[in-house]
């Protein structure tokens, strides 16, 4: 795959060839980054048309400079180079099919050159010339490959000029008695032999090139860091190429003892080779990573969604990826625990959450623990959502919430491995998640939170099965009974007497309806009939408004209209209808739920219900002929018919399923859909 790459915009004056300098001056200071790519780009661009195997390549490379490092490494050592090859070398069955003309050209560019990074400049921009059909990476390859071959040469025919005449006679032309002379000097180790030497950076640099090169199969939305490694290829290439260039003509200096490269330089391309190896290793580490995390994803994906595994084995990857860790610790005792120790054979309840989980959504955990442990099936994880720069008040918080669980929960230093997975099949957002998976890593509830907060432990074991039953209760029974303080409404349940609930956020809107209410209830004809009660939606058990109450209530709305959507389809139900009614009147100043027993009538907009009581002798002489909750409904329909006033729902950042089509809880249609933003400017909400 060819790097697909924008020439960048250059100064036509950055393309100017710097003014000569004497070797004393060159320096590479003035071939920065931006004038070196403005060169590259002036005259050449992406080219794959002739692809070589560059895995081969490379271990050829590496064959030839080990084998010559050994020569060396014995001539170091007084044995004039009389060396055994071992086995392994004599083995290799890599073969490639080398551009033998090519070669031969670069070799010829790279032969007998006046030393200074001009010179090396230049050089460098003709092979390019040269080898413009090839792939980047691979430019750099094929000059290292011809450097190696002359450079191997001369030592192969030193190695058997002591028992070769022919060997003999090639090395005294090749002058290779001269080459030895330097083997120990601090230069020829700084181009050479040691493992940071300028050829052996080189060499890492095409390795890691190619390592980039084979990730570029994988799509660049999964390997995000992909991309701008592939745009610094050219530029390492360049790099790559300029160094092997100066070492062969610092080489060349020993062979013909004429004037070598300035130790500046070679001190330069050193920093140089050695900050291009940081850039590959940086975006090689992040690619491998993204890889890992894909790769992770994947086998999550499977294992989870098809083909079900023992719980331990998925949730030790994905906590952590590694099977051996221990990234739980055992809130009853506080010792660091292994999965398979605590998690073998159990179903897990997941519990997902930021650093703010609610003290509401806390007290509720703790009931669903105590009863999850009277069969000791169940164990419950905690997984903290870190914030990845955290504040050592996160850190605090972290303990805090830990001090008080009794379950597992995960590490505050472990980095959750499987977070894609979470978020992106679990969708995962700003509330907290309750995933609950069987011993074989089925899922058997995506987000058991709305289920503890609508029905708490009655809700376990939370399958979809129980899921079902508790459903069929009128959904009044499940969200209204619970934020109340009356205690005969169960009795006035059995008897089936009308109740209106009710409850709004202006005092003046309560005020209203109690009175009126109250008028109603004194009327002879509904005194006749059979009366009704009313009961208030937002007090505590002392009577006091209570706003932490409500907030409690309204997710618990909004808890039951997801699981009625999600269990049942997001089709418009009469339940699903009421209960999107009442949510759409949160922020309305008043709203009203008229139910017979516990079997709801309507829901009704504060405004319209007040209208309703004041327009009581329209319509009170209906009640001679129909029971109360049947006239109250029938003019109710009346004046709705009457009334036009859009709806607007927003749906808060619920983790897990959500709906994505919702009908209008007054009219057949569905409701529009947008995206709206909000920013608070690092403040609460308010």
């Amino acid at each position: 795959m060819a790097t697909s790459l924008k020439p960048p915009t250059v100064a036509s004056a950055l393309l100017k060839q710097p003014t000569a300098m004497t070797k004393e001056e060159s320096s590479m200071k003035y071939y920065s980054d931006d004038l070196v790519t403005g060169y590259i780009y002036d005259k050449h661009r992406d080219d794959d048309t002739t692809k070589i195997d560059l895995p081969h390549y490379i271990s050829v490379i590496e064959n030839i400079m080990t084998l010559a490092d050994r020569i060396t490494d014995a001539v170091l050592r007084g044995t004039d180079g009389r060396l055994v090859p071992s086995d392994e070398s004599l083995t290799s069955n890599v073969s490639i099919e080398p551009p033998l003309c090519a070669l031969h050209n670069i070799t010829s560019e790279l032969s007998c050159k006046a030393p200074g990074i001009e010179n090396a400049h230049e050089i460098t921009l003709k092979i390019f010339e040269l080898l413009a059909t090839y792939p980047w990476e691979a430019k750099a390859a094929l000059t290292l490959i011809a450097f190696a071959t002359d450079y191997g040469d001369l030592w192969h025919l030193y190695h058997y000029s002591h028992t070769d005449p022919l060997a003999k006679s090639l090395a005294i032309i090749k002058r290779v008695a001269m080459l030895k002379k330097h083997l120990d000097s601090l230069r020829y180790r700084q181009v050479l032999l040691s493992p940071n030497s300028l050829i052996n950076s080189c060499l890492q640099a095409i390795k890691y090139m190619n390592q980039i090169r084979e990730f570029s199969k994988y799509d660049v939305k999964e390997l995000p860091e992909l991309p701008a490694a592939l745009r610094q290829i050219p530029l390492i290439t360049y790099w790559v190429i300029h160094t092997i260039v100066s070492s062969r003509i610092e080489i060349s200096s020993y062979l013909s003892e004429t004037e070598n490269q300035s130790q500046k330089y070679l001190n330069e391309l050193s920093e140089k080779i050695a900050i291009v190896l940081a850039v590959l290793e940086k975006h090689l580490d992040a690619i491998r990573e993204q890889y890992e995390e894909v790769d992770l994803y994947r086998w999550l994906v499977d294992h989870i969604e098809h083909y079900h595994t023992d719980i331990t084995l998925v949730m030790s990857k994905l906590l952590s990826g590694k099977i051996e860790a221990k990234p739980l610790i055992d809130g009853s005792t506080l010792r660091e625990v292994s999965i398979q120790e605590s998690l073998a054979g159990k179903n897990v309840v997941l519990v997902i959450s930021e650093l703010n989980i609610s003290d509401d959504d806390m007290r509720a955990l703790h009931q669903v623990y105590n009863e999850l442990k009277r069969d000791n099936k169940h164990e419950i994880v905690w997984i903290p959502i870190i914030p990845e720069r955290f504040l050592e008040e996160d850190r605090r918080r972290y303990e805090y919430l830990r001090s008080t669980m009794k379950w597992y929960s995960m590490q505050f230093s472990t980095r959750v491995a499987g977070m894609r997975y979470i978020e992106e099949k679990w969708q995962l957002r700003e509330d907290p998640l309750v995933v609950v998976l069987n011993p074989q890593s089925k899922v058997e509830f995506t987000n058991a939170i709305h289920l503890i907060r609508v029905w708490g432990t009655e809700a376990i074991p939370f399958t979809h099965n129980r899921t079902e039953l508790l459903l069929r209760k009128h959904w009044p029974e499940s969200t209204l009974v619970k934020f109340t303080h009356q205690p005969r409404l169960l009795s006035w349940f059995n008897q089936e007497r009308s109740i209106l609930f009710y409850g709004g956020k202006e005092p003046k809107w309560i005020q209203q309806f109690e009175e009126r209410a109250e008028f109603l209830k004194s009327d002879p004809l509904v005194i006749e009939g059979r009366s009704f009660e009313i009961v208030r939606i937002g007090k505590n058990a002392r009577g006091e408004d209570d706003p932490a109450l409500m907030a409690r209530f309204w997710k618990t709305q909004w808890g039951y209209f997801i699981i009625k959507s999600q269990i049942k389809g997001s089709n418009a139900s009469e339940t699903t209808e009421d209960i999107l009614r009442l949510i759409s009147y949160e922020n309305e100043d008043g709203w009203a739920v008229l139910t017979v027993g516990p079997t709801p009538i309507l829901v009704g907009r504060g405004l319209l219900i007040l209208r309703l009581l004041d327009d009581f002798p329209k319509w009170k002489q209906m009640l001679r002929l129909k029971g109360f909750p049947d006239a109250f409904r029938e003019y109710f329909n009346e004046l709705a018919a009457k009334t036009h006033q859009c709806d607007r729902v927003i749906l808060p950042g619920f983790s897990g399923w959500i709906p994505m089509i919702v009908n209008c809880p007054e009219c057949p249609r569905f409701m529009e859909t947008g995206i709206s933003f909000r920013c608070c400017h690092g403040r609460p909400l308010v």
